[in-house]
């Protein structure tokens, strides 16, 4: 018995400082020698992995690294920009993917990998459809489009609703079709935030899912205590307190007394960078008199936006809290659309709404100084 004793020792010490993880295999349809790249979703970021290569028939095998045992993780391959597959990897997980490279797949093997499928194939179903509508542009563009987007939400939620201890819960509550567009973005659906972090914290305790459903729930709870003392403020417009790329904190309550264009915008929105260019003569010709810009970005990537306004070297004041669409700012004002502007008057009265030509700001600001 002895001479056995060393090798089952080897061996349970082997296994036990094992670490955590799935093995993956994808066949591609095309059965052709193909790059591949493997991206881990990392709460609201695709992080690089590695680079892949399929063999002559299409096919590679990979071993995705988990952190523990106890909580998965969302892997996606990508060929050339196009997205391939995602699976969701649990420890000791073995899936199986069969993709093309237009980004149509199947997978088995994961409960929450056929999930999540579910809901990449509910997405790219909306947003054909909405890309459709808006190539038409029919007379009722908005109504159709609201259509969609009210379906899309419905069919998502009874996913939601319907598996509520899957992780593929959390990734939907965060699904957007663009960055001003979430499908879970009005206030009474921090309760299914609510409700689906519960459920997950019973299973999942230690999740960063989990935790960012919490952060979010958080942040809407302070979005809205913030916006009820903003609409009770007693200026003829509610305050905003909001910090530059440098973390100085301006109010809008400062520049009173004076026209003000408020502007809210993406930096995504190359149409106004192109009209940010345009308002800095406009800017420096009626500043001296009383002019002010105060601008407030509503992405949630603070360093992108810094670094976008630094290369424009915009001469006023630009704000970004990087709470996104959860901004108080954002509720105080009533935001349908991104970019949204008002000029303010001297009396804090609206004096004119979404003006994007330059020459008619200048002449409202001219005319009101």
């Amino acid at each position: 018995m002895k001479r056995y004793l060393l090798p089952l020792v080897v061996l349970l010490l082997a296994a036990s400082c094992s670490k955590p993880a799935a093995t993956v295999t994808l066949d591609l349809k095309e059965g052709a020698a193909t790059n591949v790249e493997l991206y881990r979703l990392d709460y609201n970021k695709l992080s690089f992995v590695d680079s892949l290569a399929t063999d002559a028939k299409g096919h590679l095998t990979c071993k995705v690294d988990l952190p523990d045992a106890e909580n998965p993780v969302f892997y996606y391959f990508y060929h050339n920009d196009t997205k391939l597959a995602g699976v969701v990897a649990a420890d000791k997980d073995r899936i199986g993917v069969i993709a093309d490279t237009l980004g149509c797949y199947q997978v088995e093997g994961s409960e929450d990998s056929r999930l999540l499928l579910q809901m990449d194939n509910l997405m790219a179903q909306s947003t054909a459809a909405m890309e459709k509508v808006l190539a038409e542009a029919p007379a009722d563009e908005n109504v159709q489009l609201s259509r969609i987007y009210i379906q899309h939400k419905r069919a998502l939620l009874r996913q939601v609703v319907e598996n509520p201890f899957s992780i593929t819960s959390a990734a939907a509550l965060f699904q957007k079709f663009n960055d001003q567009l979430y499908v879970f973005q009005e206030p009474t659906d921090v309760y299914i935030f609510t409700a689906i972090r519960d459920s997950l914290a019973q299973k999942y305790p230690s999740n960063d899912y989990v935790k960012a459903i919490t952060k979010a729930i958080e942040a809407r709870d302070n979005a809205d205590q913030m916006a009820k003392k903003l609409s009770e403020a007693t200026y003829g417009v509610p305050e905003i307190k909001m910090t530059d790329f440098d973390g100085k904190e301006h109010a809008l309550s400062e520049m009173f007394g004076k026209v003000i264009l408020l502007s809210f915008w993406s930096i995504a929105q190359d149409e106004h960078k192109v009209f940010n260019l345009e308002m800095v003569p406009v800017y420096e010709k009626y500043h001296s008199r009383g002019f002010e810009i105060y601008q407030v970005c509503v992405d949630s990537d603070k360093t992108a936006w810094a670094t976008s306004v630094r290369n424009q070297k915009l001469p006023w004041t630009c704000v970004n809290d990087g709470l996104g669409l959860a901004s108080p700012a954002v509720a105080a004002y009533n935001l349908n659309s991104i970019p949204t502007m008002f000029i303010i008057s001297r009396d804090c009265d609206i004096l004119a709404k979404d003006v994007y030509d330059p020459a008619e700001v200048a002449k409202i600001v001219a005319d009101n100084l």
